[in-house]
C-alpha cells in the first residue's frame, strides 16, 4: 500500500470515528444532577397513561403535562421529601416541561432538551412533592411534579 492510499484510508477512518463520536442520541442526554435535592425523590418510572387535560394558558395548554406513572423503583429520597413513594405504586405526576419533546417554541430560554414521553416509556426523574390546599372535592390534596428526567431506551 503506497503512502497516498494509507493517507486516504487514515482520513476515511478518522471521519468515521469522528461521526461515531459526535453522533448524539437525545434520549441518552443526562440532565439530572448527581445528587437529589432535599425535597425530591429520584425514581425509575413508567408512563402508564397520559391525561389530555389542558390548562388555560402556557405550554400545558397545547401539550399534555399530566400522566399516571408506575413507580418501578425508588432510587434515592431527599432528606425533606415528606411523602414516601413505594415501588409498585401508580401516582399522577405533572411534567412541568410537558410530556412532549421540548423545543424553542414552547420554552425559548431552555438550554437542554427533554425527549418527550409516551405511554409505556420508562424514565428516571426527580419527583417533587407539593402539599396542595384542597379547595373543593375535585381538587387533589397531593401533587407530584417533575422538571427533569432521563428517558430510558
Amino acid at each position: 500500500m503506497n503512502f497516498k492510499n494509507k493517507l486516504i484510508l487514515s482520513a476515511v477512518l478518522f471521519v468515521i470515528l469522528l461521526l461515531i463520536s459526535c453522533s448524539s442520541n437525545k434520549t441518552s442526554q443526562n440532565i439530572l444532577s448527581s445528587h437529589v435535592s432535599p425535597n425530591n425523590c429520584r425514581i425509575n418510572g413508567t408512563v402508564v397513561s397520559i391525561e389530555e387535560i389542558r390548562e388555560e394558558t402556557g405550554p400545558c395548554s397545547t401539550e399534555p403535562c399530566l400522566a399516571k406513572v408506575k413507580i418501578n423503583n425508588v432510587i434515592e429520597t431527599g432528606s425533606s421529601f415528606s411523602k414516601p413513594l413505594i415501588k409498585g405504586d401508580t401516582i399522577k405526576i405533572k411534567f412541568e416541561f410537558t410530556l412532549a419533546e421540548t423545543n424553542k417554541d414552547l420554552f425559548p430560554a431552555l438550554n437542554f432538551v427533554l425527549p418527550g414521553l409516551s405511554s409505556g416509556d420508562s424514565f428516571i426523574g426527580d419527583v417533587e412533592f407539593l402539599k396542595v390546599i384542597q379547595l373543593n372535592s375535585s381538587t387533589s390534596p397531593l401533587e407530584y411534579r417533575i422538571f427533569n428526567y432521563n428517558k430510558i431506551d
